[in-house]
């Protein structure tokens, strides 16, 4: 679920990031939700390295499942750190959005 959350928000901050037109309202609502978004890949992301920790600690654990939680680690990251640089790019535009309405000719 968190999968197709973060894939359809990332689109959203994609388009808003190229510039397509949106309001104040919209641009912090998407703030919102790229936030809680983060959180949620956050913790699957902690989640997942706690038990990939776990797995490799212990001799019988299925070569199968180390994978497994290695793999989700290694997808998870890199989300995470993308969708953490497309806020930060996020803000900076709300702080362009904001200085326009200060200053029209700006």
């Amino acid at each position: 679920m968190v999968d197709s959350l973060d894939s359809v928000l990332k689109e959203r901050l994609r388009a808003v990031l190229d510039r397509e037109p949106v309001t104040e309202g919209e641009l912090r609502k998407l703030i919102e939700e790229g936030r809680a978004c983060a959180l949620l890949v956050r913790g699957q992301l902690e989640s997942s390295e706690r038990r990939l920790t776990e797995l490799s600690g212990d001799p019988e654990a299925a070569l199968a499942d180390i994978a497994e939680a290695l793999r989700e680690v290694h997808v998870l990251r890199p989300s995470l750190d993308e969708l953490q640089a497309m806020l930060g790019e996020l803000q900076g535009r709300a702080r362009e959005f904001r200085r326009s309405w200060v200053a029209p000719g700006a």
